[in-house]
């Protein structure tokens, strides 16, 4: 999707449910003092919308998404939607995905690559973060001279926890595993148990 036609469907969808708040068809699910604009996030295919545990008002949102979808061409994937309960009783939320033909997700959830949820993130939900660091080393590491580890360091194993930094503060644990494989990618390839030391000093992220 190019990034005009983005901004022009992104608006549409937000004017859709602007209107719907306006005709009492939609309500805020708390209020907001910054923008009178219904509470939806979208970035390319990723749409995180907030709304009232109300059927009613889940029968609308579907109605808009089907009318949406008919004037720009873009289909929903309800079977790839999500519902995430908060603050709802299992019996509500089953309830309410079997009317939206979705499935019930749980928090914290993955949005943008990030995990989202009530509280800040634990060690447990970095987890993947970690894991995506370990299979990078193993698979491209292996392959490349120093030159183009460090191209893979500054690229994906330096950029990416600045990507998440910039929006949560990271586990001292985490931060030294992650440091941990940025050392092995540059100095020691992808054998994470390699002792050969670094040939200049190191820094880690700091808290």
């Amino acid at each position: 999707m190019s990034p005009l036609l983005f901004v022009l469907t992104s608006d549409l969808l937000q004017s859709l449910l602007n209107s719907a708040r306006l005709n009492g068809q939609l309500h805020l699910p708390i209020n907001l003092q910054h923008t009178n604009d219904f509470p939806v996030l979208q970035y390319v295919d990723d749409t995180l919308i907030f709304m009232e545990r109300c059927h009613i008002q889940l029968a609308t949102l579907k109605a808009l998404l089907q009318s949406f979808s008919a004037s720009t061409g873009l289909k929903v994937n309800y079977s790839k939607s999500i519902i995430v309960p908060i603050n709802m009783d299992e019996h509500r939320a089953a309830s309410l995905a079997h009317a939206f033909g979705c499935v019930i997700g749980s928090l914290p959830f993955t949005y943008l690559g990030l995990p989202l949820g009530l509280s800040k993130p634990k060690v447990i939900d970095c987890l993947p973060l970690v894991s995506k660091f370990e299979k990078r080393l193993t698979c491209t590491c292996a392959l490349l001279s120093q030159a183009g580890r460090l191209e893979v360091k500054n690229a994906i194993f330096s950029a990416l926890p600045m990507y998440f930094m910039s929006t949560f503060k990271l586990h001292k644990t985490v931060i030294q595993q992650i440091d941990k494989y940025r050392k092995h990618c540059l100095w020691r390839g992808s054998d994470i148990n390699a002792k050969k030391p670094p040939k200049v000093a190191w820094f880690a992220y700091q808290k």
